[in-house]
Order: structure tokens, then C-alpha cells, then sequence
């Protein structure tokens, strides 16, 4: 039974505007906006089948972060849930994949936050308790198109499971729009509002900063560098050595993706050039080697440890 919140005079003042993508940032919203004039006796669900002009479906996958509604203005508070609903191989039932807390619904726009995934082609639907009003919807002249429809569900389907479509109304629509954000590191958390560090599932507050710990191992023909990093990190080792009148030997130790915590080896194999050299110095002289560690956080903030080594002289007396 379809129960009628306001007169057909108000309804017939009902506004709408259908929701597309923003150009504004990262984010997209879709759904409806309209005003919710009418509700669907409980207990039923509404799901949106189609609506002309709109964007019936997820454009883009994510999380949803953010659900509104509007309702005309009423002396009531009309408890409703937002249900994420993906289709399945028939066309008459929908797979319930997410759902919001349950919210009281006042008169005018009402927004409520929520972190539900979201695939692209997923829709919106509603979910009312109460007695009598249950699931609002829009119906009115602005909702007089064949192009718009909404099914009717028997019940409250939960996450998880399959639900019917038990009877259809045209020229009528689902009032909520939901903003869906991306979820880069698919960790379930929309990447602008509510992840800090959108680089890496392992954490949603701000991204770590990579801490070096180094030491060194001197042999006559190579430098080894054991380095510990605090986090995953890729960690490059390189290696400049003078050897007077301009001239340089670079050394290069290459790159290893660090584990936390573990000690990782970089060998420095000296170049003919720093050998020739050493071999001309006695004990007492030396070469300086400055050796940079540098570790890139999942942010792409650079950690650079700098180490100044001095390569004693190799020429026999």
C-alpha cells in the first residue's frame, strides 16, 4: 500500500534534479534529488529499475562515503537505510552488497555519512522502518516519465543476500544520491575523505615516513652498507669517491624492496679507477666514499642518510 506524506497540490510543486558525475574533484555522485513526497507501507524495500535522463547506476567504482535525501517538510522523522544493490543473471533480482546504519529522515535535505563499497553498475535503494510510513519514494508530476521506475522488495534483504523485485511503479523514483569516492588501495575507505594514505591498505591515517638505520662493513675491494627500514620501502644505494684532480668513481649498489625490520646487504664493488688509486696511496692517506641510503615512503617522500667513509691507502712499502 502506497501512502500518500503531503497533497497533490505540494506535489505537484516537487522538484527534481538528476545527478551525473562532478567535474569538481575526484569524486562522483548519482542517484536522485528529488524530494521524497510519498512512502511505501512497511515493510518493503524500493530499489531504482531506471530514470530518464539519470544515472540509474555506479558510473565508477569506490566506496560510498556519503548518502542524501530530501523529504517535503513533515512534523515526523522517518527512519531509512541506504542498500547497495548489484544485479545478478535475472533481471528481476538484485544481490543486496552493502547497506548504511539506519538514519532518521526530518523534513528537508538530510546527508549521512557511511563507507560502503561500491561497484560500477551497483544501484541505490531504500530500506523505511516504521508504522505506517516505510520506504520513501518521489512520485508526482516532475516523476511522470515511463522512462522512470522503481521495484518494490518484500522485506528487509540484508548484506549478502538475493532479493526480488515483487511489483514495479513507473514515473516514480528513489530519492538519495550517494557521493562515491575512489579506493585506490582498495582497503575499503574512500581515498579524499576518509583515507590519509590512499598509497597503502595498511593504514588509513597519514602515510609513514621511511626511518633508515645503517652500518658498514669495509673490504679491500668492495663496501657493504647493511640498512634497516621502519617500513616497506624501496631503498637505493649509491656511492661517490674522489680521487683528486676532478676525477670521481661512482659505485653503485642498486635497489631492494625492504621488509621492516630486516637487515638488507648493498655491496659498493669499487671501480678499476678507485682500485688504481688505493694502490697508489700508503695506509696513512685515503680516499673519501660519500655513500647515500635513500628509502621512498608508499607517499613518495624521500629518507636520504648520508655516510661519509674514508678507504685507507693499499700501496705496500
Amino acid at each position: 500500500m502506497r501512502l500518500k506524506l503531503v497533497p497533490v497540490a505540494l506535489a505537484a510543486a516537487l522538484a527534481i534534479s538528476l545527478l551525473g558525475a562532478t567535474s569538481a574533484s575526484a569524486a562522483t555522485e548519482f542517484g536522485t534529488n528529488c524530494t521524497a513526497n510519498r512512502a511505501e507501507e512497511s515493510p518493503y524495500t524500493v530499489i531504482q529499475l531506471a530514470q530518464n535522463g539519470g544515472q540509474t547506476v555506479a558510473p565508477s567504482s569506490g566506496v560510498v562515503t556519503k548518502w542524501k535525501i530530501r523529504l517535503i517538510p513533515a512534523p515526523v522523522f522517518l527512519p531509512q537505510q541506504l542498500k547497495i544493490f548489484r544485479p545478478t543473471a535475472s533481471p528481476t533480482q538484485f544481490q543486496v552488497v552493502g547497506e548504511s546504519a539506519m538514519s532518521n529522515v526530518g523534513g528537508g535535505e538530510n546527508v549521512f555519512t557511511t563507507r560502503i563499497p561500491i561497484q560500477a553498475g551497483d544501484r541505490l535503494g531504500l530500506f523505511g522502518f516504521g508504522t505506517p510510513y516505510g520506504a520513501l519514494f518521489c512520485q508526482g508530476p516532475e516523476t511522470e516519465n515511463p522512462g522512470n521506475s522503481i521495484g518494490f522488495i518484500l522485506g528487509n534483504p540484508t548484506t549478502g543476500t538475493t532479493a526480488a523485485v515483487a511489483g514495479v511503479e513507473t514515473e516514480a523514483l528513489v530519492p538519495v544520491s550517494a557521493t562515491i569516492e575512489p579506493d585506490a588501495d582498495a582497503d575499503g575507505f574512500g581515498d579524499e575523505t576518509q583515507d590519509a594514505c590512499p598509497q597503502s591498505a595498511a593504514t588509513q591515517v597519514a602515510c609513514p615516513p621511511v626511518a633508515l638505520s645503517t652500518s658498514k662493513q669495509i673490504r679491500k675491494g668492495s663496501v657493504t652498507i647493511v640498512v634497516t627500514s621502519s617500513t616497506a620501502a624501496p631503498v637505493t644505494v649509491k656511492g661517490v669517491a674522489s680521487l683528486g684532480k676532478g676525477k670521481k668513481a661512482k659505485l653503485n649498489g642498486g635497489t631492494q624492496n625492504l621488509v621492516p625490520g630486516a637487515l638488507s646487504k648493498f655491496t659498493l664493488r669499487f671501480t678499476k679507477g678507485l682500485k688504481n688509486k688505493l694502490k697508489e696511496l700508503p695506509p696513512k692517506q685515503s680516499v673519501r666514499l660519500n655513500v647515500t641510503v635513500a628509502g621512498t615512503s608508499v607517499a613518495g617522500a624521500v629518507t636520504t642518510k648520508t655516510l661519509k667513509l674514508k678507504l685507507k691507502g693499499q700501496a705496500k712499502d
